[in-house]
């Protein structure tokens, strides 16, 4: 989990494919991610949420 931050697109789907984990648990992770400030929100929609890297200020403090 800690190289998403540095994906530049992140959703649902790309944390499926990439990290091979289910549905629930990559939900929870952007949740987590985005409450810490790692990623920034780009698109709200219903069935999929689109998120982007934040900052190299979060990289940096870890």
């Amino acid at each position: 989990m800690k190289e998403v931050p540095t994906f530049r697109f992140i959703s649902q789907s790309i944390l499926i494919e990439r990290l091979k984990v289910n549905g629930s648990l990559a939900r929870v992770a952007i949740r987590h991610l985005e409450k810490e400030g790692a990623i920034k929100r780009i698109v709200h929609h219903s069935s999929q949420l689109v998120y982007s890297e934040c900052s190299l200020l979060y990289l940096v403090q870890q």
